[in-house]
């Protein structure tokens, strides 16, 4: 894991109070994970408000 990705999940945890679901997202390359925190960062949205995971499904 990167330094990148490592400090974009301690930015996620820091925002939403909550870590990031590194399990469900793991088909994704790191780049992708880092600019779906940032998204979710500057949109003051999670993952699931932002429609990258369903609260609904099982991954």
């Amino acid at each position: 894991m990167g330094e990148k990705l490592l400090q974009a999940l301690d930015l996620y945890e820091k925002a939403f109070d909550d870590s990031f679901p590194t399990v469900p997202m793991s088909g994704h390359t790191e780049e992708e994970i880092i600019d779906m925190i940032n998204k979710c960062v500057s949109a003051k949205k999670d993952v699931y408000d932002m429609g990258y995971l369903d609260l609904e499904k099982v991954y």
